[in-house]
Order: structure tokens, then sequence, then C-alpha cells
């Protein structure tokens, strides 16, 4: 292709970084009909010097995270219509019998996911796909044809090829010096030939993404760091390969490597080694040697030593364990390429929030950089992020999703470190991190160390799992629960069971400071409310509304109560994690002038009392009316309690009687000494987070954002089009009146197991039930018909519950289905919703 080395002036796009994610989505944004697109790279190219240039390309498209499998899948699809793809299979091995039980847990998610073809081997099935390998050291392995060998570089080219034809003009070998902004918009981008006037900027620098959020005053959470990667000489094993890959690429996530064939050699990938972090300014500039700036030198200690602080075996011993082949050799080639991690693991994606028009692709590897192209060009063009054509969920993945604290080298670094350290272990979902904790306390944080809880960390904030004070309550319910495995026990306490039980008989306190109440008022705010929510919002001061509010799409963006406290002042509560940054900003992006919208993120913390004793612990403490006469269910109402001004709204996420208290921060701990000392006498329980957001919600069929629905689905798929009203005008009306004429593909239902006593796993497969083999056994044959969102066990119903999406010819109760777990089949049946209380005579007593 030709390329050019004249600089225009000025250009409506200007992508920097011509890696595989640059390309993809100038590629993409001229298939969308963008032209005036200038990417800049400084390097030569295609092959400039980043990740892309020397990866080695694996593309194992199974995740646990189905955003990320879905990019995956697409960027395999797209790469092989290129000829930048070796579909030839990939194979990931268990060394251990939990990392066997993972793969089967895999194989779910790639079949949950859309994944085809995926299926489990037996040592010697893996040994006939890659022959190096001895089969007798692996349990078995997890196999999925379609996955395979990128070649970034030649992908790289043949998009950018495609974006020439479309108008793109592709200049390398000139470097980026500044990014200018004028008035909260990107202007212009300096470089060493010149300056670009642009409308928008996309940053796809990867491990240079830091420099670039320096210049523009951006935080940009990520850290590169190096990983070493070698190449052997010719293997005997491998004599007379006529091409580059014709073996699987191989993974060996026991000791943090992977393998793939380079003709007749055989190349090793090592994380199995110490962390080696690399501050962004330390990283040579081209000319500074006479290899891309993206490798650094091979450090022979990180390889024939053990320095993982997590593993015991060096990656040389666990190679030649693995592949007997390499016992001995020389290596022909050997380096530490960089890379990089956020603190999450997730990229960094979307446009920034106080600069308009400067747009960031971050963090991504080769595995989903084409689908992250797509991604980027509908979100630049269209507004709202889609991959292929369909929703797709990148909130996990939100440049806003940072809390203020992730912006600090100390986090970004040490949480980088774990990330790397953990890039291939068994990491339960629920495992904690054990660096950079306590970082946001609740007011009540050292009263709930005294009841012995159990921290999680959410958003930098610490939340009580459980407490161990109320461990006597285990045996006191003598509580019929199912057995655990290891794996489900992990961020699993049976307290969480007796705290449900006390919550229900009983009263319980919980901590509710992480979540976010935005506050709106000025001159138009019930109008702009209106706009924002997908519900009626035309409600009397001290109503409570639970509302959607969604994109342009239809996709629901957040769920939230609305309380109306005034003619012209509104409290939307939003949940925990980065819910307080994202919706936020889209409210404040959508908000007219003549509004205010204030979070309360900090300032104000929050106590949920419920419970059939609630009233009787919250009356001797306030002059106000508790009556359900007085103060009924969904109403809100600013009182005192003893001395301290709250905001009460009488709503409950466990479906028993109650009120969420919100108060300034500096009333949280007199607030809650005063509730817990009317609550001796009716022996109130400190409630956790594992029995609210768990089995408490599930049992009344509450919708958990994030979990149970994002984006990606309507509130109709979701189970919330009670909460629509298309008489009003507000966000997504336009696609939700379609979706209400049209069947939705799919609807989230209500499940119970057929066996009470045993346990699923959120992300599986979710059958037809009307197979002879359920509970023996899966063969992978069957038809996916949909997958579980949530599941936990309901301790007042005495049922193992599931929620999940199914056709909704499957979604009608009564329907028999099945759910893959860990390579067995439960049968379970759609019920009606709630299964607790679905007359809501608790919760509105």
């Amino acid at each position: 292709m030709s390329t050019t080395t004249t600089l225009p002036e000025q250009a409506e796009t200007v992508v920097v970084g011509a890696g595989c994610v640059g390309c993809s989505a100038a590629y993409h944004l001229t298939e969308r009909g963008r032209e005036d697109i200038v990417v800049l790279d400084q390097g030569p190219l295609f092959e400039t010097g980043g990740s892309t240039s020397h990866a080695p390309g694996l593309v194992y498209q199974t995740t646990g995270s189905q955003t990320m499998t879905r990019l995956a899948n697409y960027t395999q699809e797209l790469y092989t219509e290129l000829g930048g793809f070796d579909r030839c299979g990939g194979i990931e091995v268990a060394y251990t019998e939990d990392r066997w039980n993972f793969l089967k847990r895999k194989r779910e998610y790639g079949r949950a996911w859309g994944i085809e073809g995926g299926e489990l081997l037996s040592p010697e099935a893996v040994a006939e796909e890659v022959p190096v390998v001895d089969p007798e050291v692996i349990y078995g392995g997890y196999y999925v044809p379609t996955d395979g060998r990128a070649d970034g570089v030649a992908a790289s080219e043949a998009m950018a090829e495609r974006a020439q034809d479309g108008g793109a003009r592709f200049v390398g070998d000139c470097e980026v010096l500044d990014l200018e902004v004028e008035k909260g918009s990107i202007s212009a981008v300096l470089t060493e030939h010149g300056r670009i006037e642009c409308e928008e900027a996309l940053v796809c620098t990867n491990i240079w993404g830091p420099l670039f959020g320096e210049w523009a005053d951006v935080d940009v959470p990520l850290t590169p760091c190096a990983h070493q990667y070698l190449v052997s000489e010719p293997f005997d094993e491998l004599a007379g390969a006529t091409a580059e890959i014709e073996q699987p690429i191989l993974r060996h996530q026991d000791f943090s490597m992977y393998f793939r064939q380079h003709g007749d050699s055989y190349g090793i990938g090592s994380y199995d080694h110490e962390p080696l972090l690399v501050d962004p300014e330390d990283i040579r500039a081209p000319e500074e040697s006479d290899r891309m700036p993206s490798i650094r030198e091979f450090t022979e200690e990180h390889f024939y030593e053990p320095t993982h602080p997590d593993i015991d075996k060096s990656a040389y011993d666990a190679a030649r364990e693995l592949v007997p082949a390499f016992d001995g050799a020389d290596f022909e080639d050997a380096f530490n390429g960089m890379f990089c991690f956020t603190p999450d693991g997730m990229p960094i994606l979307g446009e920034t929030e106080a600069i308009d028009g400067l747009w960031w692709a971050l963090a991504i590897w080769v595995t989903q950089s084409g689908g992250v192209g797509d991604v980027m060009a509908e979100w630049m063009t269209e507004g709202v992020p889609r991959l292929d054509g369909e929703r797709i969920d990148v909130s996990g993945a939100h440049i806003s999703r940072f809390q203020p604290h992730a912006g600090s080298r100390a986090f970004t670094k040490a949480r980088g470190a774990t990330q790397y350290r953990e890039v291939y272990q068994l990491i339960h979902p629920d495992e904690q991190p054990q660096n950079q904790r306590g970082l946001r306390r609740s007011p009540f944080y050292e009263r709930q160390e005294d009841l012995g809880a159990e921290f999680v960390t959410s958003g930098g904030w610490e939340v009580p799992q459980w407490y161990g004070a109320n461990e006597s309550l285990v045996e006191e319910y003598d509580l019929d629960m199912p057995e655990r495995s290891a794996w489900q026990s992990t961020g699993w306490s049976p307290i969480q069971a007796a705290e449900h039980r006390a919550a229900r008989e009983n009263v319980g306190i919980c901590d509710l400071s992480r979540y976010t109440g935005i506050e709106i008022t000025g001159e138009n705010t019930p109008e702009f409310v209106q706009y924002l929510f997908a519900n009626d919002m035309s409600m009397d001061v001290g109503q409570v509304r639970y509302a959607p509010m969604c994109d342009e799409t239809g996709g629901v963006l957040a769920d939230m109560v609305v309380a109306r406290l005034g003619e012209k002042r509104f409290l939307c509560t939003t949940g925990g994690g980065s819910s307080a940054t994202l919706h936020t900003r889209w409210i404040n992006e959508h908000a007219p002038g003549d509004v205010r919208v204030d979070a309360h993120v900090s300032d104000r913390c929050g106590l949920g009392v419920w419970g059939p004793n609630a009233r009787k612990v919250l009356e001797p403490l306030t002059d106000a009316d508790l009556s359900d006469d007085a103060f009924g269910y969904f109403r809100a109402k600013e009182i005192y309690v003893d001395s301290i001004p709250v905001t009460a709204l009488r709503v409950s996420y466990v479906g028993e009687l109650g009120w969420e208290l919100y108060c300034p921060t500096e009333y949280g701990g007199q607030l809650w000494d005063l509730l817990w000392e009317a609550g001796r006498d009716r022996d109130m329980i400190a409630l956790g987070n594992g029995a609210f957001l768990g089995s408490l919600r599930l049992e009344k069929g509450f919708r958990l954002w994030g979990t149970d629905m994002s984006a990606e689905e309507t509130p109709y798929e979701a189970g919330i089009g009670f909460a629509v009203d298309l008489d009003t005008d507000f966000i997504g009306r336009e696609a939700l009146l379609e979706a209400k004429e049209s069947e939705p593909a799919r609807r989230l239902a209500c499940l119970t197991l057929e066996d009470d006593s045993a346990l699923v796993g959120s992300g599986k497969p979710i059958v037809d039930g009307g197979s002879d083999d359920v509970g023996t056994g899966s063969n992978g044959s069957e038809e996916i018909l949909g997958y579980v969102t949530a599941t936990d066990y309901g301790y007042s119903i005495g049922e193992s519950i599931a929620y999940g999406y199914l056709p909704p010819e499957y979604a009608e109760p009564g329907v028999g289905v099945a759910i893959e777990y860990e390579g067995e089949r439960y049968a379970a049946t759609v019920q009606e919703e709630p299964l607790y209380d679905p007359e809501r005579e608790k919760i509105l007593r």
C-alpha cells in the first residue's frame, strides 16, 4: 500500500498509533463513511515498534467476560477474512485437578458466550494435536478449533489498505509531541513534523498511553510491564514443517506460560517471573536501540530461576517438563517484550469526560484488537458502542469507571503488578486484592471491624461481606444449605445464610455508603428527570419511583430509585463500584444549563434498616410517624433520627419492611450508634453485602445492574418493562417503541434447580431440559438457549435459584431446561417470580 510522509494541516479525525487497534479503528471508521482520517505513528509502518510488532499473536477467545469473549470472536473472524489469522486451534492444558475443573467451567463460558466447537481432550488427545507435549504430566486440555495465531502486523497492514481505500491517510516515522485542548475540546495534535488541527483524536498507543494522558491532564491508569519470549533452535520433532504454524497454540497456565510453533522451532512466552514494571518515561525512543522500543533486553535469571512470587518452579523447568524437547535446548532469539495492564485488567475505552473529541483505546491485546476497533468506530460515529451492529456492554472497560485514587501511579503500579502475577492463575471472581486496601472507609468502618467484618473492596470502598459476630447464628438457625466445593466457597461464608434468615425474621442494619445519591436541582429539573428516565416521573413531592435509564438504543444504562424531595429537587440513588462515575457522567452530559447535578459520593453515608422489626427499632428514635398510613412504601421524607438530619426512603432491596437512611458523613458514626443501641432489645444484626446482594434480593427477583442487565438488554428483555411508560418522552423511547411492538429475542427468567442440594455458577450455558441425559453430563452438542446471570441458594424458600436469559418460548413458567456446570447438567424449571412473598405482604406491613 502507499503511505505518505506529507502531514496535512487539518483532519476530521487523527488516530495516534498504527498498531492493530489503531488500524482497526481507522478501517471501521471508513466503513461508516468517515473519510478525513489521518493515522500517525512514531515508527515505520506497519512494524511500528509497539506491542503489535513483537506480539506472538496467540488468540484464545474464551474468557469469563462475555464482552471480552465477543471482542475476541469478532477479531479472529475479521483477521481470518483479511488473511492475517492462522486458525490452527488452541489448547489450554491442566497440570492440576483444580485447573482441570476450571477448564470444564471455562468451556462452559465459551458455550454460553457463543464460541463453537470447544471440547475437553484427554492427555493423549492433546499429544495427538501437539506431539511435543508429554501427556503424562497433564490431566487434559480445553481445545477450541477457531482459536489460533494472529499476525498483528499483517492484519494491521490489511486493515490500513482498506482504510486507505476509504480515504484514510497513514503517516509513519512521525512522533507525536503534544495534544492541544481549547475550551474543553481537542483542537490539534502536535507532531515533530507539524501540527494537525482536528475535531477528534483517538489515542491507540497502549504502553505510551499515560504520557498522552499527562499532556491532556487526563488520568490514564495503565502500567507498562515486560514478559519474556524465546524461540528455540530447530527441534527434531518439528523437522519437515512446511508452514510457520501447523499445530494448535498451547497454554500452560499453571506455570503462567504459553507456546507456539515457529516452523521447525518452538516459542515460549513466560509470565513465570516477578513483575517487570516499566515507567512510561523509560521506554526507549526508536533511535536508541537496534531493536524496537517495546523490546527490552532478555534477563536470564527470570527464565532459569524461580522468581515469580507464587510459583516455585522456573519457566525453564516448567517448559521442559511439559515439552521435553526444551531440555538442554538453545534459543535463537530471546527478549523481554512490553505490554500493559490496568488496575482491573480490562481495557480503557471511550471519550474523555472533560475534553470533547479526545478518545482512548488502550490496554488492548491482539486478541481483542479487531473487535475494539469496530466498537470505537460505532461509538465515535453513532454515540453508542456496538459490536458488529449489536449492543455491547463496555461499562467494565469505560474510561470513566475508574475512581479518583486510580489516577495515582502508586495504585496503578501496585494493582498492575497484581494483574501481571495473576494473569494466568486460578483466581475466583470473588477473590480480593491484597494491596491498596482501606482507601475508602465509611464512618462505620471501625464499628464493623469490631464486629469481625470480612471486607471486600468495591470502587475502593471497604464493604462488609459478612460479620464474624453473627457466626453463632449459623448453629442457632440450624440452617439447611447445599454443600459447596472449595471453588464455590471462595468469598462465601455460611454466616451469610444466617444473616439472610435474621433479616427475614428479625432486623438487620446494612452499610449503604458506597451507593451514590445524585441530586438534581434547578429550574427545569422535572422535565430533565423525565427525559432521563423511561418511567413516568411526574410524581408528587415525597414519592419514590423505580426507573431504568436507557441509552438511545434502549439499552439499560442503569436502574435507579428516584425520590422527589421538592418541586425542583430529585434524588437518584445508583449502585456502588463504578456506578458513581459512569452514571453521574451520563446525567451531567445530558443536563441543560439551568440544571445542577451533584453526586454525593463521599459527603453522604447510608444505612439500610430492614426486617419485620425495622419499625420498632426506628420509632423510638424519631418524631416522624413511621406507620404505613403516614409513611408508605416507596415514599421519602426528610426527618430527624434523634438530632441527626436524615433523608429516609421507604424502599427495600431485600423484600422486607424497612428504610434506607442517608445523612451527611460526619453524622454517620452517631447514626450507627443510635440504631445499634435501639436494636439491642430486638437482637438486631449487622447485615453483610453477601446476603444483601445475593440470596435476599434473588428470592425477591430484584435485578442487579451489571449482573442481570446492562446496556446490552432493553427493559423488556431484563423483565423491568413494568417501569417503562411509553407515553412519556425520554432517551431511548423510539427504540423501546420498536422493542415493545416485537417479541424480544430473549427474556430474563427465574429458575429453580430440581435438585435443591445443588449449586451452579453464573455465566453457564442453559440448554433444553428435554434430553434424557440431564444430570449425567454434557457432550456439548446441544443448542445453547441462553446463559445464567446470577445464582444463590434461597434460604427462606429452600430452593437453589438461578436467573438467566432464555428465548421467550422457554421463559414461560413451568418450562423445563438444564444448566451445565463443571461437565454435569442440572435440571431446572422456569418459575413465576418473585419466589418469596409474591403478594408483598412482608414489604408492605
